[in-house]
């Protein structure tokens, strides 16, 4: 059966949580409801924006578990495996074998650095052995970030699939024609918010954290720039720039959690150690959102 091809906007899903720390269940639902009626094209489940290096593994199996159950099917669905090697990437990726995903993500072990050779392998070795197609999670964050190269190469193997390429270099698309993407059916999505920009440039898709507050503006910058819309592809960028601030105030995840609050969708989302933004920050993060809109605008 071939499998949904990732574009468009594919939310890096928050993970909401009650004040205990345990998972807020009710509101990973309704945040699910609102990107599916948004309009997003898939989710990627157990990233960075949901912090699951800080959240414990029964935790990830529950979230796995509701987020597979509320979608049924709807759009794709991407389950972050990463882990600091071969075997315990296995071990993770085993948790979700019987769930209804399509993809598993994999950042590149992040602990110590290793060499191309090592870092080629071990991808191959995944794709050859995992039930899932892989899609590259390459982050500038980590030990063993990927070169273009290397990403270029990897891709020619049959079940690695896609990347979530975090980077500010949005001509990597212009490098790598569409059309050699293509044949080797590969989804190149990027993790930045220049939507309208990447877009126009080429992009398959992104994976963007201010996707959760606002995928009614990413969506709609990801129609105007495909579509024959130049002019509110512009305006829907500049919207989507001036929202972006917000994370300037303070740590990227606790902004992007007053934003949250601020829309109904979770009252926190921050695993311990991480702490929230005083009231004074937080309310910075309100008055931009009320003074820009959070809706896209004609």
């Amino acid at each position: 059966m071939d499998l949904p091809k990732l574009h468009g906007i594919v939310p890096p899903l928050a993970t909401p949580l009650h004040e205990d720390h345990t998972l807020d269940v009710r509101s990973l639902v309704r945040l699910v409801e609102f990107q599916l009626g948004a309009g997003v094209h898939g989710l990627w489940v157990l990233g960075t924006t949901a912090r699951f290096d800080l959240l414990p593994d029964p935790m990830h199996r529950q979230i796995a578990e509701v987020v597979a159950e509320t979608v049924q099917g709807r759009v794709p669905l991407v389950a972050n495996v990463s882990d600091m090697g071969t075997a315990r990437t296995f071990t993770r990726a085993a948790m979700f074998d019987d769930l209804p995903y399509d993809y598993y993500a994999v950042l590149p072990p992040w602990y110590q650095p290793m060499t191309t050779s090592e870092v080629a392998d071990f991808y191959h070795a995944l794709a050859d052995g995992l039930k899932r197609p892989v899609v590259i999670y390459n982050a500038p964050w980590i030990c063993n970030q990927l070169s273009f190269d290397l990403l270029r190469r990897l891709a020619q193997h049959p079940r690695i699939v896609g990347c979530k390429d975090v980077t500010p270099a949005l001509s990597r698309t212009l490098d790598w024609p569409t059309r050699e993407r293509r044949e080797q059916d590969f989804s190149y999505l990027h993790g930045n918010d220049l939507l309208a920009l990447s877009t126009g440039l080429g992009a398959d898709g992104f994976v963007t954290s201010l996707s959760n507050p606002f995928p009614e503006l990413m969506v709609a910058q990801w129609e105007a720039a495909r579509g024959a819309d130049p002019a509110r592809s512009y305006r829907l960028l500049v919207q989507a720039m001036r929202l972006g601030r917000i994370t300037g105030f303070g740590p990227n995840l606790a902004c992007l959690e007053v934003a949250c609050r601020q829309r109904g969708l979770l009252g926190r989302m921050l695993p311990r150690p991480l702490q929230a933004l005083d009231a004074a920050t937080a309310a910075q993060v309100v008055e931009v959102l009320e003074a820009e809109g959070v809706l896209p605008i004609a």
